[in-house]
């Protein structure tokens, strides 16, 4: 059945509120979503009946907590297609890809080659940068064509040099681009390096299968898909996490542990010091269900469709609009600028009547500098937004050229 937001609104209690009098429209999807009943009620469950720590007492709570997280790692490792021991919990993306940066950091050295893109957020770009300063490796940045979409030949090119690791995002948080990663985890395959993927935008909003994909690593954000914050996930294949040190040590990652020595606990555990985020653990596991339940590619569709009226509806003439210009080629993300207004003024604008947006360089501001501009104001979709929100939208910048 194809998705219909008003049902699905109706398990979103904030997007009742009224904002400066007016109903609220979220529209800043990307920066983080907005959590279902179901997620909410995932996490109280477990703070009011099964509060313990997991994977360590023999305890009644701490062994039905332990049966939870362990049904919920199958819950997420299954929603990419990757085994139980091929995830690490992790905070963020952000921590995901320094993560992985670090672990793979043995395999660069001096004049060795990592390439990435001109469109990486800051979380892709700065953690490789520091890693090839400190090896002293070389960073190759490849650019995009004229549609926004990123340049294959010059990835070609790059790799041909000899590189250790391509990197690159499988949606850009600022264009809407979706990258070819199919066809990019082939090439840097062909070419002998690792492939690197920031799946943070698209593992919310459309199917994604690390066996279809076949990325070395992916790392991905529950908080960008009806989660909870503080919990993320980093995928990578077997056979590179059995080479790799962890980088934390200590509690729960070791199996045993004398004065001389120690030995490791297996695949993941050993990467997972600490006590993990069990209640942000359960959590995502709900907001899982919750996507199986409606369809990633249901999901698709209807963001298409937003993306749609949105193009539609902009005066060109006023509007600036930054990315793949078709809405089959965009995922649910837009950025623009109204001409002669900053975006930061533009955000407020549209915040008096109630529809929130993200404005700035987005955390890509080598990106955004390339596109001619400093900052940008951006729309970002989700399931829970409708047509007639877009609709609000076009009204609320219409109203903002009258008044210039």
């Amino acid at each position: 059945m194809p998705l219909d937001p008003y049902t699905v609104r109706e398990d979103f209690p904030i997007l009742k509120r009224v904002v400066n009098g007016k109903s609220l429209v979220y529209f800043n999807n990307a920066a983080t979503t907005q959590k279902p009943v179901q997620v909410v009620e995932a996490i109280k469950d477990y703070y009011y009946n099964y509060n313990s720590d997991v994977l360590r007492s023999v305890n009644t709570l701490s062994s039905q907590a332990t049966d939870l997280y362990m049904e919920a790692r199958r819950k997420i490792a299954g929603f990419i297609g990757a085994g139980e021991d091929e995830i690490v919990f992790t905070r963020n993306t952000t921590e995901g890809l320094n993560m992985v940066a670090e672990a793979l950091s043995g395999r660069i050295g001096r004049g060795s080659l990592v390439v990435t893109s001109i469109m990486e957020h800051h979380s892709n770009l700065l953690p490789w940068r520091r890693i090839v300063a400190r090896k002293g490796g070389r960073l190759t940045v490849v650019g995009m064509n004229r549609d926004f979409t990123i340049d294959m030949d010059m990835v070609e090119k790059s790799l041909e040099e000899g590189c250790e690791i391509l990197t690159t995002l499988h949606v850009s948080n600022v264009l809407g681009t979706v990258n070819p990663v199919k066809e990019l985890s082939k090439l840097a395959h062909k070419h002998g390096c690792l492939f690197i993927l920031d799946a943070a935008q698209s593992v919310p909003h459309m199917p994604f299968n690390v066996k279809d994909v076949e990325p070395d690593a992916t790392a991905f954000s529950g908080h960008k898909m009806l989660g909870p914050t503080g919990i993320g996930v980093l995928y990578v294949k077997r056979s590179i996490l059995e080479e790799v040190e962890p980088m934390l040590l200590g509690g729960g990652m070791v199996k045993t542990v004398t004065l001389e020595t120690q030995v490791y606990e297996d695949i993941p555990f050993r990467f997972e010091a600490g006590t993990p985020n069990v209640e942000g653990v359960i959590g995502l596991a709900a907001a899982v269900d919750y996507l199986r339940k409606i369809g990633l590619e249901n999901i698709a569709e209807h963001e298409s469709k937003l993306v749609k009226h949105l193009l539609e509806g902009l005066d060109r003439s006023f509007v600036e609009v930054y990315g793949p210009g078709e809405a089959d080629k965009h995922a649910g993300i837009l950025s623009f600028n109204v001409k002669g207004v900053h975006p930061h003024d533009v955000a407020q604008f549209l915040d008096a009547d109630g529809i929130m947006i993200r404005s700035g360089a987005l955390c890509a501001e080598p990106l955004v500098n390339a596109l001619g501009a400093s900052a940008v104001a951006r729309v970002s979709f989700y399931l829970y937004n409708t047509l007639e929100e877009v609709d609000m939208f076009h009204e609320s910048l219409r109203r903002m050229r009258m008044l210039m």
